[in-house]
């Protein structure tokens, strides 16, 4: 009797740890766990008071009960060495005979019950064959392999390889490998394939199983300290995006907050990844191999001291936005609009603010919680009014050399330009009139905002 309250407690625990995990950590994902069952001569050997393949079977079929009720758990089940005998060496033995589904425990339970040991051990073929079972919309999925197996690769190939490579294309999030009383001199060669458990007795099976299924749904809390200036972590209502080391794709992504007491508010994340956090602050910042540890709350610090960057137009003629671009170190960083506060960490940039001609502002500095304001003065408006059609462009006495800043357009015979405060020069000829000594050069002075007619 208080063997079988001992079981129910424990399945109406694991039900919840599954219940609550997958949705906290999962953000939406159904996750798919494909079983690559051993089906090779050798687990249809005695193991203690049952046979290997009947372990096997327990385990899997532990599994598979504990999973099936969840909506966003799918289950599959491919095995190998079952359809040609040994000396055949169907190293191609393998077959995926229960397809991803929800609810599918009793089809892989009564599947397993057919299924007689005879062949070979082709585990690299099997893994690579499952690619396909995990579809071409895998991306979409958290895909979880468990191979259950008494035996190494007998067919030649290197299954470490392919669980890499199927990690590194971002088709497997977790491998797991229960072994069934594996020599522990061979541990080390299944460990490279993933996390690696295995039985000695029979009695272990539920236990082993119970342990894989936390492990696939154990979440750990995580809280990321976004440190200002004096290490404090204040800074905060930054976006956070973690991406899976092992093959560079973004998994999760989170607004960071401050929580009500003030403190750094904590989320949950999948510990079966090591990741790369990026924090979209301007200009970006990132902290690399990041890895979690189970049993307490992870602190994830990075430095992301941050204040604000202005840039104003003086006076009120004008309210309309120009665009600026900011640099550091001549890299674009970012592009914002005249009369808006940008967030950014602190530092010194260069700014340019697109008006014409063009302003360019050196060691711009960004202090903590402070607001830097760059202001520039209103431009002016000048209409330039035409007779017929010309070429030409407005020029610049700069660093003692004349530059165009604004090139006219052919085409129309008025043309408004806001244009910023200073003396200019037209250079211009009339389109229909074919010799250079036709230039025409027409000097004009703009006032911060004033309205000025050239006639050219």
């Amino acid at each position: 009797m208080q063997k079988v309250i001992t079981y129910r407690l424990k399945m109406m625990l694991l039900c919840i740890l599954i219940a609550t995990s997958s949705s906290l950590f999962s953000q939406g994902q159904t996750t798919r766990i494909l079983i690559i069952l051993d089906a090779s001569r050798s687990m249809g050997e005695n193991f203690n008071r049952t046979s290997k393949m009947q372990a096997a079977r327990d385990i899997v079929g532990h599994i598979v009960d504990s999973l099936n009720g969840n909506p966003n758990i799918q289950l599959a089940m491919r095995v190998y060495g079952h359809q040609s005998p040994q000396p055949l060496n169907d190293c191609e033995d393998s077959k995926l005979e229960v397809a991803f589904r929800t609810k599918n425990a009793a089809t892989i339970k009564s599947r397993m019950e057919t299924i007689r040991p005879q062949g070979v051990t082709p585990i690299a073929y099997s893994i690579e064959q499952s690619i396909a079972d995990f579809g071409q919309d895998a991306k979409n999925y958290r895909n979880i392999l468990i191979l259950v197996s008494d035996g190494f690769e007998s067919c030649g190939r290197n299954p470490c390889e392919v669980v890499q490579r199927m990690r590194q294309q971002g088709i497997l999030t977790k491998s797991y490998v229960i072994g069934i009383g594996i020599d522990a001199l061979k541990y080390s060669e299944f460990s490279c394939m993933g996390e690696f458990t295995n039985i000695s007795t029979e009695d272990q099976t539920e236990d082993v199983a119970n342990s894989v299924i936390a492990k696939i749904f154990n979440s750990v809390f995580v809280r990321v300290d976004l440190l200002d200036t004096e290490n404090r972590p204040e800074e905060t209502d930054a976006v956070m995006t973690f991406y899976d080391r092992s093959n560079h794709l973004p998994k999760f992504n989170y607004y960071h907050t401050i929580n009500p007491k003030g403190n750094p508010d904590t989320i949950t994340l999948d510990p079966a990844v090591n990741y790369d956090m990026q924090v979209h602050t301007v200009p970006e910042t990132w902290k690399r191999d990041v890895n979690l540890t189970s049993g307490k709350i992870n602190v994830i610090t990075q430095p992301a001291p941050q204040g604000y960057l202005r840039v104003d137009v003086r006076g009120e003629t004008y309210k309309g936005k120009i665009n600026c671009i900011i640099k550091k170190n001549g890299d674009i960083i970012n592009a914002q609009q005249t009369e808006y506060a940008q967030k950014m960490l602190t530092g010194d940039y260069d700014v340019e603010i697109l008006t014409i001609p063009v302003i360019y502002i050196n060691h711009a500095q960004v202090e903590q919680d402070k607001t830097t304001t760059l202001e520039i003065a209103a431009p002016g408006f000048v209409t330039f009014s035409k007779n017929e059609a010309l070429i030409g462009g407005i020029y610049e006495y700069r660093d003692n050399k004349l530059t165009e800043i604004y090139e006219l357009n052919e085409a129309s015979l008025k043309e408004a330009v806001a244009i910023q405060p200073g003396k200019y020069k037209v250079i211009y000829r009339y389109a229909s009139k074919k010799r250079m000594d036709a230039t025409i050069t027409v000097e004009f002075e703009v006032v911060s905002g004033t309205s000025l007619t050239v006639r050219l």
